[in-house]
Parts: structure tokens; sequence; C-alpha cells
């Protein structure tokens, strides 16, 4: 293998040792070893260095040799400060793709580079060979993308949040259920006062409607403004804070949070003004919140089965690749389940 790589690391001069060695999570020496002699490193991190080398664009003899398929993993680059909710599905599917000996290539999808993206991955610029499926989370920058890929008949799948009339496959994380099972929870719980924080989106105006839909059918109630609080907030730590701290001086006794930048805002209004959380004010969470077991408290949360996603996901795309003729424009939706933890309790005076 030695040879072939080193070959190829020549030809592609933005890949050096040390971006090998930190994808890999191994040293520079070991990288090295791995290029040079791969009998003299343990085969983890064989397999690790071969891992990187993929995902950096750079193919091995046996991949060259096996004609491995190459697939697109694609989510929208997520501003400093900002939590990525896909990150674990990412991960996930990173790790199945290689299970199965297929070369994956990460992508972060940036609007201004959307067309120099498109070239890149469909070889239309010449300078390198094309991915043969994709898979695209999110929506933003990565849905544009996908629209993109699309025109040239690229196999490849969408997770989101959201359906849209483009006629790509997709499977949909139903957050409108999740909001509707957030809601019945609190007011089981006893909650009446329940605000909603959500990111100004393109799923913002569906989220807010289940809740308000949830919040009049299950209390018996017209859900106005005053009833059923809401607030929309930019991506970003401190607009989660300003969001939560709009939300609690409505007087609510819970809140559900749409992303995991607005649960650690609600957290750090709720610390500011001196309330504890859950005994002063119950959070719950719908969508993947990282670490929600060990915050303090650890947070309940709506969330989904991501293997099942990333199994499906990837099932899906690789039918795709194989019979594009045969292939079926699925589309369907994925409930989420409830997880109880400590953050949500009945409400207390205060």
């Amino acid at each position: 293998m030695s040879a072939e790589v080193n070959a190829r690391l020549r030809n592609h001069r933005h890949v050096k040792l040390g971006d090998i060695a930190a994808l890999a999570a191994v040293s520079k020496a070991t990288a090295s070893r791995a290029l040079r002699d791969p009998g003299s490193v343990s085969a983890a991190s064989l397999a690790k260095v071969r891992r990187a080398l993929a995902i950096l664009g750079v193919e091995t003899e046996t991949a060259t040799a096996q004609e491995v398929p190459m697939i697109a993993l694609i989510r929208p680059s997520v501003p400093s400060g900002n939590v990525d909710p896909y990150d674990r599905l990412f991960q996930m599917l990173t790790d199945r793709i290689f299970a199965q000996r297929v070369a994956a290539v990460h992508v972060e999808a940036i609007s201004t580079q959307v067309d120099a993206l498109t070239q890149s991955l469909t070889g239309a610029d010449g300078a390198g060979p094309r991915v043969q499926g994709a898979i695209v989370l999110g929506g933003g920058a990565a849905g544009e993308l996908a629209v993109k890929l699309q025109e040239f008949t690229l196999p490849l799948l969408r997770v989101s949040n959201a359906r849209h009339s483009d006629g790509i496959a997709r499977i949909v994380l139903d957050a409108a259920d999740g909001i509707a099972t957030a809601v019945q929870h609190l007011v089981h719980l006893g909650h009446r006062q329940i605000g909603l924080a959500v990111l100004r989106d393109t799923a913002a105006a569906g989220r807010i409607a289940a809740f308000r839909k949830s919040m009049a059918s299950i209390l018996h109630i017209p859900a106005t403004r005053d009833q059923a609080p809401i607030v929309e907030a930019t991506g970003g730590a401190m607009a989660g804070v300003a969001a939560a701290e709009e939300l609690l001086g409505t007087r609510c006794s819970a809140v559900i949070a749409c992303a995991p930048s607005l649960s650690f805002g609600v957290l750090e209004a709720a610390s500011r003004a001196r309330l504890s959380v859950p005994r002063d004010l119950s959070l719950l969470t719908v969508g993947d919140m990282p670490d929600a077991d060990v915050i303090a408290p650890p947070l309940s949360q709506v969330s989904y089965d991501w293997e099942t996603v990333a199994e499906s996901a990837l099932a899906e795309v690789m039918t795709m690749i194989a019979h594009p003729a045969q292939a079926t424009r699925i589309d369907y939706s994925v409930t989420p389940d409830l997880v109880l933890r400590a953050s949500a309790m009945p409400p207390q005076r205060r």
C-alpha cells in the first residue's frame, strides 16, 4: 500500500501527514509507519489511518482494486458557538459506511460554496473522481447542495425536519410529533403555562403550529400567545439565553426547547435568575442533545433512534447506487421517543 499511497499524497499537496494523524487520532509517527510499512502498526491503527485517507480523498490500493463506491456525507456548516444537532447521526453513518468497506467523503456545506461543491462531488470540475451517492443531513446550505446534486441524477437521500416538494428521497424527522409528545408529558405533570423556544429557520412555522395545536387540544384553550408563549431565536448560545429570558418573563413553569443552543440558553438564563431546574422551571428538549445524560440536571428529551435512522439511510442509498433504474423515491417519517431524565417535574410555586 505504501508506494501507492505516497504517490497519491504527492499528487494531493493539500493533504499533510499532520492532517492524516489528526483525523485518525494517532500520532504522526504512527501515521507515517502506517503509510510506509502497514505491517509495523496494529490493525486498529491501520484501519484508522485508512479511514482518514478515504475521508481526505486519498485512495488506497485496496480501495482502487476493489472499486469501492464513495458516498458523500453532507451537513450544513455550524456557526461557531452552536451545537450540531446531527453530530451523532453523522458519526454513526460514518462508522456504518466504513464497516461496509465503502469510502466516505465528509462535506460541510456553505451557501457561497454550493456551486463549487457540486462540481467537485460530481466530477464535473475534472479534478477528481465523482461520488456515487450522497446522504444529506439538515437544511440550509446542505439542502441547497442536495437540489444541485439532484440535477446530476446522483443517488441521494435527505434526512431533515421538514418535507419539501423537490422530489428528493428523504427521511423526515417528525419534530411536530415530538413537540406534541413533549406537551402531553408536561401537561400530565401538571404544567399549564408552557413556553416554546425555536430557531428561526425553515422548520419554525411547522413546529409553532404543532405546539399551538397540541396546547389547544390537550388543555382545551385557544392557545393564544399569552397562553402558549413562543420565542423564535437566531443561532448561538447568547441568542438562546435571550430567548429563554423572554420566556421566563411570561412566568412559564416549563419550556420546550427545539435546539441544543436553546436548551443551554434556558439553563443559563435560569441560573442568572436564580431559578433551579427543575424545581422552579422544567425543561424538555425536542431533538438530539449531546451529552444530555451528563448535564446537570440530566435533560429529559424527545429524541430519535439514530441507529435505525443511520441504518435505513445507508441501506436506501446503497440500493439506489446498485439499482438506479429501480430506485424508489422514499418519503417517510420517523417518530421520536420520550426519554425521561431529571429536568422536568410537577410545577412548584415561585
